[in-house]
């Protein structure tokens, strides 16, 4: 696993740890604050909170991000044959290269909040640290000739690029990527594209493509 992809800002981190805690000067006595300055911990409620009140030692408040980012997963894949040709949607990176948008038509399990899933992308609703993982299959008696990738709001997360040169020969190939992206934004968008066209009918057993995504911070 790698860990590929961070944007500018960062999310203030979590205290799990009793070592984890900073001093800051006359806080010392009271607790920690984490670098943002964001959230004071309070070693009475265990929890990060506004700093309003640093001997408040009531209950932890609601997140004040909304999400429980410890609840926010999924895990998608595509059922039957999955076709990329020169009419299937498709996306321009930055540096000007064309991805086709790959299909995941069905959903093994979801979380009830944090994200949005639509035919051919995933909405992200909230900011955070999230584990990804893609594993795409090409039949034994298919050929297939690209890259594969997963891109961030129309970016190319580098860490999360195959790429795949597979002839008829018998056997079958996988590619497959998993890493740790910093979502930085409300609502980011994560497409898994294709720069080859082809037509894919998995085994009974093995879909072509799946997605799988849950969040750690």
């Amino acid at each position: 696993m790698q860990v590929a992809y961070a944007k500018n800002t960062r999310r203030p981190g979590r205290w799990r740890e009793e070592a984890e805690k900073q001093s800051y000067g006359a806080l010392n006595a009271i607790g920690g604050m984490n670098r943002s300055g964001r959230y004071i911990y309070s070693p009475w409620d265990h929890c990060l909170r506004p700093p309003i009140d640093p001997v408040y030692r009531g209950p932890c408040p609601p997140n004040p991000d909304g999400t429980d980012l410890e609840d926010v997963y999924g895990s998608f894949y595509q059922d039957g044959t999955l076709t990329i040709n020169s009419s299937s949607p498709s996306v321009n990176t930055p540096d000007g290269v064309t991805f086709y948008r790959m299909e995941m038509n069905s959903t093994a399990i979801i979380s009830e909040e944090g994200l949005i899933k639509e035919r051919t992308r995933l909405i992200v609703l909230d900011r955070g640290v999230y584990v990804v993982n893609y594993n795409f299959r090409v039949p034994a008696t298919e050929t297939v000739t690209g890259t594969i990738a997963l891109l961030y709001d129309r970016e190319i997360v580098p860490a999360m690029v195959t790429e795949i040169n597979k002839d008829i020969t018998g056997i079958g190939q996988a590619v497959s990527a998993t890493s740790i992206i910093e979502v930085d934004s409300d609502g980011a968008e994560l497409i898994l594209g294709s720069t080859a066209q082809f037509q894919l009918t998995p085994a009974s057993y093995s879909p072509i493509l799946t997605f799988t995504i849950f969040s750690i911070a």
